[in-house]
């Protein structure tokens, strides 16, 4: 590796990544970004001596599907902001990409699906043309509106952030990655509208932070409330589904409130009273905290209750 040959100390830090073996960095920043802002590779050794993922960054995660290169972009390493002036050019993007042959970097298969990411593609495109939450709202189907089981979960009324910008930009990162990640709350042909409600919910957790924060947030705080929170939000999105568990060993956590909810699913199976029923009537009591934290420990039963 070039850049371990130049500054060994690097060695220390390396780790393998599937195929690929990568060097770690501190939380902060990375071991190069220097006070200026500016890249010391860069500035020393010149752009060529970058790694591929710096010179993408951060459109550095890259899939292949069929015929299709989905290019996304990481949020949760650096701060970033929504360029006013449009930012990287997608040509220069995948210019860039043309040059980088590492196909752990820029060959990451997923399943080819082509009539789920042309409906992605296309519902991405109108999110980012999007004037405002409400017509973002409309290009995702506008599901089952979420402010009834926000306030109930919560505690506190649903509004939308005060700056739509960010979240717009946002927003098909994180459709990818609840469609291609580990969770998966739904198939991938049924998610979308469950998704759509999720995202409804994530405005209100936004807009709450908003006010703690006495400021917009940025793209880093707004994933860490989408991946914190998205066990509450789908439990908001599913208010009107109907859950139902059979009879039998689960696995639960010591929250007595958890247990009460389980244990209402699997006398559900008859009742058939849609989930917002059952936590008002198992939760309704506790406090808002006591309620949040119980819907984040039943993520897993609420899953199964789904199933």
């Amino acid at each position: 590796m070039q850049l371990v040959a130049k500054r060994p100390e690097l060695a220390a830090f390396v780790r393998r990544r599937g195929d690929a073996i990568t060097v770690f960095n501190p939380r902060d920043r990375c071991w190069f970004f220097a006070d200026d802002g500016l890249c010391r590779v860069e500035v020393e050794d010149g752009r060529a001596a970058k790694p591929a993922s710096c010179r993408l960054f951060p459109f550095n995660r890259v899939f292949r599907a069929g015929g299709w290169t989905i290019v996304d972009y990481n949020s949760v390493i650096c701060p970033l902001a929504v360029a006013a002036d449009g930012g990287v050019a997608h040509a220069d993007v995948l210019a860039e990409l043309d040059t980088i042959r590492d196909p752990a970097i820029v060959g990451t298969q997923l399943p080819a699906d082509d009539a789920l990411f042309a409906r992605e593609a296309e519902l991405a495109a109108g999110i980012f043309a999007a004037p405002d939450i409400d017509g973002a709202w409309a290009m995702q189907g506008g599901g089952d509106p979420v402010l009834e089981g926000f306030a109930a979960i919560t505690g506190q009324d649903w509004s939308a952030p005060g700056d739509p910008a960010v979240v717009l930009a946002l927003t098909p990162s994180l459709r990818f990655n609840e469609l291609f990640g580990p969770r998966q709350y739904l198939s991938r042909d049924r998610a979308s509208p469950v998704l759509a409600s999720m995202w409804h919910a994530w405005l209100g957790f936004a807009a709450l932070g908003e006010r703690l924060a006495r400021r917009s947030l940025g793209m880093q705080e707004l994933t860490t409330i989408w991946s914190e929170q998205a066990p509450v939000m789908h439990a908001i999105a599913r208010w009107h589904d109907v859950p139902a568990l059979k009879p039998g060993p689960i696995e639960l956590p010591p929250d007595p409130l958890v247990r009460a909810l389980a244990q209402a699913f699997v006398d559900n199976r008859r009742a058939r009273r849609p989930l917002g029923e059952l936590v008002t009537a198992v939760l309704g009591h506790a406090e808002p905290h006591a309620r949040v934290a119980a819907v984040k420990s039943a993520d897993s039963i609420v899953r199964a209750a789904f199933a």
